[in-house]
């Protein structure tokens, strides 16, 4: 790993997610299943260090809103979501992906390596 890359907090492996039931549902757009998935493989044990990263500062949490074959994949905002509540923290929706950075098949590392270039649509911000 890069030496000026930021930590990272893994909540759950790639392959837990993408073998969970729910998924391919998630990723399709459906929110319920969104919801169920993130309940499900979320790490409670790495909010803390988040919180203690975090050393009391309060951002604004977004999630990357990316147009999938199948629709708009609800996975990224229910768990930015899910993240806001857990620490007490405002989260914004309404911020879209504007360009297409390959991430099929892609691993958690490669990912955050390869970031999207990010857009406002029409901001919304939430305290959870």
């Amino acid at each position: 790993m890069r030496p000026d890359f930021p930590d990272v907090l893994i909540h759950a492996s790639e392959s837990a997610v993408k073998q969970h039931p729910r998924y391919q549902a998630a990723k399709s757009g459906d929110a319920e299943a969104a919801v169920r998935l993130v309940e499900e493989t979320i790490n409670a044990a790495q909010l803390e260090p988040l919180r203690a990263f975090l050393g009391g500062r309060q951002p604004t949490l977004v999630s990357v809103h990316a147009l999938e074959d199948e629709g708009v994949n609800a996975i990224p905002e229910v768990f930015a979501e899910a993240l806001a509540k857990s620490l007490g923290l405002p989260h914004a929706s309404g911020i879209v992906q504007a360009n297409i950075v390959g991430h099929t098949g892609a691993d958690g590392y490669a990912r955050l390596a390869r970031q999207p270039a990010l857009r406002a649509r029409c901001i919304r911000t939430q305290t959870m």
